[in-house]
């Protein structure tokens, strides 16, 4: 064996000396997983300030369930409902967090609801339905409470149509 052979040799066998003397790195405990945040509470409703047909609509989004018939508005993050029609035995149960007369906004005219605990029935045949799920775009509730300004979505007249 020439000296030069050696010589690589040699530094071949320590370069894996010096490989084993390396530290090995222990891995670190990952950080806790940060608390669960509760839900947000929606914010009261805000007083009606712009005509309804001029008013921004409440964010959110509309969402229907066949096995309960039931369509519910919910704003983005939120698990509480703004406003939930229910089918009930004939009848449309709304749920929202409005209370006495409420007047009902349509591109078709103004009516009244009343809401009595934040809840109203309505005939599934009241022409009210009818005037919510037609309207251009849009339709309000408005009681000394708050408003509500809600898109026309197609699962309003699925829930109505389930009650006739």
């Amino acid at each position: 064996m020439s000296g030069k052979q050696a010589g690589s040799g040699l530094a071949i066998v320590l370069a894996f000396a010096m490989a084993g003397c390396a530290a090995v790195p222990t891995p670190q405990a990952p950080p806790p997983a940060p608390a669960p945040r509760p839900a947000p509470t929606p914010a009261p409703l805000p007083s009606p300030s712009l005509s309804w047909e001029e008013r921004a609509l409440n964010p959110g989004g509309w969402r229907y369930d066949a096995g309960s018939r039931t369509a519910t508005f919910a704003q983005t993050g939120s698990a509480s409902p703004l406003l939930t029609m229910r089918c009930a035995g004939g009848n449309l149960r709304l749920t929202a967090p409005l209370d006495g007369a409420v007047a009902l906004r349509t591109s078709a005219g103004t009516d009244q609801i009343r809401f009595d605990g934040g809840a109203a029935t309505v005939p599934g045949r009241d022409a009210r339905l009818d005037r919510i799920a037609f309207s251009r775009g849009r339709f309000a509730l408005e009681s000394g409470s708050g408003a509500l300004t809600l898109p026309v979505q197609s699962e309003i007249g699925r829930v109505i149509e389930d009650c006739r």
